[in-house]
């Protein structure tokens, strides 16, 4: 099913602040959330309702199982898109850079360059297993809003009682409400002098004391919150091997790009030089697409980017 393309996105307008400036807290009224969220009381409660906000369907990428999407209807789009922006402007830790202007999954890698043991494992079906009582309790505990503004804003931001997995909302909203979660691995980190990082729902360790016993308590810890790692994504690395992180490779002090990306370089190679020399060559799929690929790599290999300009100025205009 192919879906179109929204125009929406996340507004921040350059604002960072904590937690205590948001709009959002301490929150008492609907009527003043309403106009929060610019939009009437009557239309929010109408969007509060699972029937007839959403598009349900499955995806299916390459070598994976089909998953299903729940993707906000245009009217509740706008009500997600405004509430992600408000979180997107709440400052978060430095160990989170999954959402952040200037973070990314390269940033994340990065910070584990020079690791010793590392241990990699994401949460299994993130979005889907944060529930809404976690929503909730978020709103109600942390942003301390009253009970009937947390309720309305978990009936917004929740689809079958859980984080929709195909929302603007999705991202932000599924770390704070797990925040008190990651901040417990964070001080089991800090504990045993490990770093952590995450990226939305990837969470790497490294450090001396990152060892089978480690991972059991990163476990736990996810466990007492109703989450699991994901069994076939928990990888626990000694500090010699190279070390797959957030999809980049990272060994002997550096960042490499994976194998998987040289193979579908070399093949969009192939096709670019097939249809160089055509007019107009410049603005065909095969070319952006290729480029797209370089520059992504340059982010992890600088030597890349000059790759790309040489595909630019040998490309047919």
């Amino acid at each position: 099913m192919k879906q179109r393309k929204s125009k929406l996105k996340i507004q921040t307008k350059g604002k960072s602040y904590s937690l205590h400036d948001s709009p959002l807290y301490k929150l008492k009224t609907k009527r003043k959330l309403a106009s929060i969220l610019q939009h009437s009381l009557p239309d929010l409660k109408l969007l509060c309702s699972d029937e007839g906000n959403y598009a349900v369907f499955e995806e299916t990428k390459k070598g994976s199982k089909p998953r299903e999407i729940q993707k906000p209807n245009p009217k509740l789009e706008v009500v997600h898109t405004r509430i992600a922006s408000l979180l997107c402007r709440i400052d978060t830790p430095n160990y989170l850079h999954s959402g952040k202007k200037g973070h990314s999954n390269v940033s994340n890698a990065y910070a584990h360059v020079n690791s010793d043991n590392l241990l990699t494992t994401d949460v299994k079906s993130f979005f889907p297993a944060t529930s809404r009582r976690q929503v909730f309790s978020y709103f109600y505990s942390i942003m301390q809003c009253s009970p009937d503004v947390a309720d309305m804003l978990a009936d917004l931001c929740t689809y079958n009682a859980h984080i929709p997995t195909g929302s603007r909302i999705s991202m932000p909203l599924a770390y704070w409400a797990n925040v008190s979660m990651f901040n417990e691995l964070q001080a089991l980190s800090l504990k045993h002098s490990v770093k952590m990082t995450i990226y939305v729902d990837d969470l790497t360790f490294s450090g001396k004391k990152v060892n089978k016993l480690f991972r059991l308590c990163v476990k736990r810890i996810l466990e007492n919150y109703d989450h699991a790692m994901h069994p076939a994504k928990t990888i626990l690395y000694r500090a010699a091997q190279p070390k797959l992180v957030t999809g980049v490779i990272v060994t002997e002090g550096q960042m490499k790009v994976r194998n998987e990306q040289h193979q579908q370089l070399a093949s969009e190679l192939d096709i670019w030089k097939a249809i160089k020399d055509h007019p107009y060559a410049a603005g065909m799929k095969p070319t952006s697409k290729l480029l797209g690929r370089l520059y992504s790599m340059a982010v992890i290999d600088s030597r890349y980017k000059s790759k790309a300009v040489t595909v630019r100025k040998s490309t047919h205009t």
